[in-house]
């Protein structure tokens, strides 16, 4: 991509947000934002990403945050990408959910349950991932790709599965034969082996 080309892609969806950091590079041509997002310092933005709020809803991305190609992000309250966190593929997250027990109505007349969500600093977040309402995802954690998260995730957690439990901690020693065979039964059946494979 040319530098005149990038100047105008920075031109063009710049005007989108409500804040946008220097060194923003905006690699794809497709690009919806709506309503109060803000971008940090040195951000990249791939194609065909979607940046969605509605109501209050607010957008807040930290310094060096990557968004890869077709991610939605979507909130009614607060969302918050610490710097340095990397968004992959395909990753869907909403800050909101219908009703649906306890009701034989149509899903589009429940109501809503929103609550904010939080992803550290550090973070790495694998493609096809979804991370609903109120999930806190702290600094360094790891999400395997195709991961349902629903929980809190701890710091330097490694987390996978559908829906996701925690596998690994990035700081301890963990055998890798044991840590494959987690990502290998989350791929196959969704499950996980037992807690005590975790750590050599």
């Amino acid at each position: 991509m040319s530098d005149w080309q990038m100047r105008y892609r920075r031109w063009k969806h710049g005007r989108l947000f409500a804040r946008l950091g220097g060194g923003v590079q905006f690699l794809g041509k497709r690009l919806e934002v709506k309503g109060h997002v803000e971008l940090g310092d040195r951000c990249i933005i791939h194609e065909n990403v979607v940046l969605r709020t509605h109501r209050q809803g607010k957008l807040l991305f930290g310094d060096e945050v990557e968004i890869a190609d077709n991610a939605l992000i979507q909130c009614n309250a607060r969302f918050e990408a610490g710097s340095g966190t990397r968004i992959g593929e395909h990753v869907v997250i909403r800050d909101t959910d219908h009703v649906m027990r306890g009701t034989d109505a149509h899903w589009r007349l429940t109501p809503h349950i929103t609550e904010a969500i939080v992803i550290g600093p550090g973070c790495y977040i694998g493609p096809h991932v979804y991370i609903g309402r109120g999930v806190r995802i702290g600094e360094g954690a790891a999400i395997a790709p195709g991961s349902v998260i629903t929980k809190e995730v701890g710091p330097w957690e490694i987390w996978a599965g559908y829906p996701a439990v925690r596998v690994a901690h990035r700081t301890e020693k963990t055998l890798f034969s044991s840590l494959r065979r987690h990502l290998d039964l989350v791929a196959m059946f969704g499950v996980t082996a037992p807690a005590d494979e975790e750590t050599a």
